[in-house]
Order: C-alpha cells, then sequence, then structure tokens
C-alpha cells in the first residue's frame, strides 16, 4: 500500500490551492478542494511540486499517448470515460420577490424593472453590478464567457 506520495504539477493555482496558498473561490472548485483534501488524508504524506511547464514532459508524453486510438496501445494502458463530474453539483434555487431583500433584490429590480434608486451614486453602482448579470429561467446568472468546443 502506498502511504507516501509525490505529486508533481505545471499549474500553479491547483498547487497553491491544495497546499493552502491560494483560496479556492467558486464554488464547483471548493467541491474540488474538498475533494483532493479527503484523498490526501488518506496518505501519511503528500508533496505537491510545482514544476515549469517545460519540465514536464512526462505527463505531456503520458497525454499524447492516451490520446492515441491504435490497437496496440489500448490493451495497454486502460481508459476510463468519466461521464459526470467526480464531485457532485451545487445546487442553484430561485429567487422568490416573498424574501427579505438581499444584495440581489436591486440588481433583480433594475434588471427586471428598470428601477433604480434614487440616490445617484447608488444608482449607477447598481447599473455597473447588473451589467455582469443575466436572469435566465427565473435564476440570476453571473455573466462569463466560454472558449466555445470546436
Amino acid at each position: 500500500m502506498v502511504e507516501n506520495l509525490n505529486v508533481f504539477s505545471d499549474s500553479m493555482i491547483v498547487v497553491y490551492q491544495i497546499n493552502g496558498g491560494y483560496q479556492a473561490k467558486g464554488p464547483r472548485t471548493k467541491l474540488y478542494l474538498k475533494y483532493a483534501q479527503r484523498i490526501i488524508a488518506r496518505f501519511n504524506e503528500v508533496r505537491l511540486e510545482l514544476i515549469p511547464h517545460g519540465k514536464n514532459e512526462g505527463a505531456d508524453e503520458l497525454a499524447k499517448l492516451g490520446s492515441y486510438r491504435e490497437a496496440t496501445l489500448l490493451g495497454v494502458m486502460p481508459l476510463d470515460i468519466q461521464r459526470q463530474p467526480s464531485v457532485p453539483e451545487h445546487e442553484v434555487g430561485s429567487l422568490s420577490d416573498d424574501l427579505d431583500p438581499t444584495w440581489m433584490t436591486p440588481i433583480l429590480a433594475y434588471i427586471k424593472e428598470g428601477s433604480l434608486p434614487d440616490e445617484k451614486n447608488e444608482a449607477r453602482r447598481i447599473r455597473y453590478k447588473a451589467a455582469r448579470y443575466v436572469i435566465y429561467d427565473g435564476i440570476l446568472y453571473r455573466r462569463g464567457f466560454s472558449v466555445p468546443l470546436l
């Protein structure tokens, strides 16, 4: 049984999050961090080291090998297709109008009805914040960008 583990990664954010130098901010990232911490707890000692991208030849070669579909390699390298995330989906709730006001209430009011507070600076702040959000199927989402898959 393996008791001590050395892990080498060229992902600075992953190394620093697991080693405690960076916080995990997004809900999905937090779930993955907790999942990794549970796995790490099974070992006596785990060292996670950051290595430069240029010195990561071993992982690059393994990734290339895994992408080949040649019959000679299929028996050597196990193939596992992951059909769902390793961590559970976080729940997304919708906001009801009868709830107590939150920081989202003025943003929702502006997006839905165009209403703003009377105070000039507060109205400007709400307009600025609201530009970062969209309502989809009754749920307030923060806008983001995604790279299309080719």
